[in-house]
């Protein structure tokens, strides 16, 4: 019991000790993000533009409105896992003002600086390992998930719905059981094993020790299933949007597209996949219309969703939760668990 008042008592002092330094590197780190962002739409927005016009501003309103809740079903995904690994109860307000940041950074050139900034803005209180988990957790799971709709989808087309419903069940019980016997953290002890140097030492640092419990499993894939659904009505509207793609297979190019996410989220050698995952685009759903159609439609997208990240990020930007646990009003608070925390241990 003293250990872990001592601890709170330490992440307390930390807090308020914390260099001005590391505040001025997450303002910076997001100013970047920001301005990188505003240069990909001025240098695209010209493209579009001059590309098909649109036949329903109604219904895109509605892929923008479908967007950010796409995005708003993530943030449980990324909370519920960080507060896992932490063992603390983390708020959702706070984790979306995490995600959101981050996800913007991820268009700068690297791929280090979302999770940078939250190693750096949240260290004080939680452990870097703990985050860096978490994000990788986030990511596996989501980008598994997008592989699944696609072969669903694909399923559904060239195959038959019962393909597609035994091939989408199938595929969720596996990630459920991924999450809930902590496949990752195993994976993660045994590239641990593996690695040597510096980059074992970091690997070590991440949570491996506990299994999730059922009631964040089923709380992490609904989430994730809800994002999609709300993605699947997205593509669906384009064909309302978008005279052009009506004789298209709307549900093979949204396979497609998320084959090709998939393939740029993992390059790291772009910013946010940038060609990488229009070049895949390209090559998978290249028989299913023309070159310029698909252009139009991969410029179209990323622009969308670039301006959909950026308004939720204007959601939360501006709010800065507490993270005291102490404080009743907190965004994170002490989480009420029968099992013992790692830091008890320290």
């Amino acid at each position: 019991m003293n250990t872990t008042t001592e601890s709170q008592t330490g992440n307390a002092d930390r807090q308020r000790v914390r260099s001005p330094l590391w505040n001025w590197s997450s303002r910076l780190i997001i100013l970047a993000g920001t301005i990188w962002v505003i240069f990909l739409l001025s240098r695209d927005f010209r493209s579009l533009t001059e590309g098909f016009q649109v036949a329903s501003y109604g219904w895109l309103a509605f892929t923008f409105i479908a967007g950010i809740a796409a995005l708003l079903f993530l943030v449980p995904v990324f909370q519920l896992l960080l507060s896992e690994h932490a063992t603390l109860r983390i708020g959702y307000v706070y984790a979306a003002r995490m995600l959101f940041v981050a996800q913007l950074l991820r268009h700068l050139p690297g791929r280090i600086w979302g999770v940078a900034y939250l190693v750096v803005e949240t260290r004080p209180t939680i452990p870097a390992g703990a985050m860096l988990r978490a994000n990788l957790d986030t990511m596996i799971y989501a980008t598994s998930f997008a592989l699944l709709i696609a072969a669903t989808l694909a399923l559904g087309v060239l195959v038959s719905p019962v393909a597609a419903g035994a091939c989408y069940a199938v595929g969720t019980v596996c990630m459920a059981l991924a999450i809930r016997l902590n496949w990752l953290g195993r994976l993660v002890v045994a590239m641990a094993r593996i690695i040597p140097g510096r980059i074992r030492s970091l690997v070590d640092a991440l949570p491996t020790h506990q299994p999730v419990p059922w009631p964040v499993v089923t709380r992490v894939v609904v989430s994730i299933a809800l994002s999609w659904a709300c993605y699947l009505a997205i593509w669906w509207s384009f064909q309302l949007i978008f005279p052009v793609l009506e004789e298209i297979n709307i549900w093979l190019l949204c396979a497609s597209y998320a084959v090709a996410w998939f393939v740029g989220y993992i390059s790291m050698i772009t910013p946010a996949g940038l060609g990488v995952r229009e070049a895949s685009f390209f090559a998978l759903a290249g028989t299913l219309t023309t070159l310029p159609n698909l252009a139009f439609l991969a410029v179209f997208v990323r622009i969308w969703q670039i301006l959909t990240e950026l308004c939720v990020f204007l959601l939360f930007a501006f709010v800065k939760p507490a993270i005291s646990a102490d404080n009743s009003a907190a965004m994170t608070e002490p989480k009420e668990d029968t099992r013992a925390s790692e830091h008890e241990f320290e």
